[in-house]
C-alpha cells in the first residue's frame, strides 16, 4: 500500500494566497486611479486661478504616496508672456518683454543710454532658491558689448535693472507651494514644485 501525498491542503493555501494578493493589487490599482482623479481635479481647480500662460501637471509619483505624504509633486510650465507679466510687476519697466532665444531667456528692456532710448537684451537665469523660483538678470548685451547687469545698473543709476540683478522671486505669498527645481526650456520655464494638499 503506497501513501498518497497530500496535495489538496497545499493547493488551497496557494490559491488562497494568490487570491488575497490579487485582491490587494486590484484594490491598490483602483485606489491609485481614484486618488489620481482627486489630485487632477485639485490641480485643475488651482490652475484656473493661475495667470494665463501657466500650466500645471501631476508628475509620475504614485498618487497613493502623494496622498500619504500630503504633498503633490507637480511640473509647472511658465510661458514667456507670463514671465513678462511677472517681471513688469516687479519693476517699473512697462515695455519689458521676455522671450526665449536659443534655449535662453532674454528680456528686451528699453533703457536711456547717453540720452538715447535703446532696447538692450538682458540675459536671464532662473534658479530654485528658498522654495521659490528666482529670475535674475546676468548680462546686458547692446552694440556688440556684453556687460554685467550690476555694473550697467550702477553706471546708469537704474533701480529697475538693480531689481532684475538682485532677482525677481515667485510665486509670492504661496506657503503651500515649494519650488524644488527650475530650468529654461524652448517654451519658457519648467518648474518642479511640491504642493501641500492639506
Amino acid at each position: 500500500m503506497t501513501r498518497s501525498t497530500p496535495h489538496r491542503p497545499r493547493r488551497r493555501w496557494i490559491i488562497a494566497t494568490a487570491s488575497v494578493i490579487g485582491g490587494l493589487v486590484v484594490l491598490g490599482v483602483a485606489g491609485e486611479l481614484v486618488l489620481r482623479g482627486i489630485i487632477d481635479d485639485q490641480i485643475e481647480t488651482t490652475e484656473s486661478e493661475l495667470p494665463a500662460g501657466v500650466t500645471v501637471e501631476r508628475d509620475d509619483t504614485p498618487a497613493l504616496w502623494q496622498v500619504a505624504t500630503g504633498q503633490a509633486t507637480v511640473s509647472v510650465r511658465v510661458s514667456p508672456e507670463a514671465l513678462t507679466d511677472t517681471a513688469r510687476t516687479a519693476t517699473d519697466l512697462p515695455e519689458l518683454q521676455v522671450a526665449v532665444e536659443s534655449g535662453n531667456l532674454v528680456a528686451q528692456v528699453p533703457l536711456s543710454i547717453a540720452g538715447n532710448e535703446q532696447t538692450v537684451d538682458v540675459l536671464l537665469s532662473v534658479a530654485a532658491e528658498g522654495g521659490q523660483a528666482v529670475l535674475r538678470a546676468d548680462t546686458v548685451q547692446f552694440a556688440g558689448l556684453s556687460l554685467p547687469v550690476a555694473v550697467l545698473a550702477d553706471q546708469l543709476d537704474n533701480a529697475d535693472l538693480d531689481r532684475l540683478a538682485e532677482g525677481v522671486a515667485f510665486p509670492e505669498g504661496q506657503d503651500d507651494v515649494t519650488i524644488s527645481s527650475a530650468r529654461t526650456t524652448d517654451d519658457g520655464l519648467e518648474l518642479g514644485a511640491e504642493v501641500t494638499m492639506w
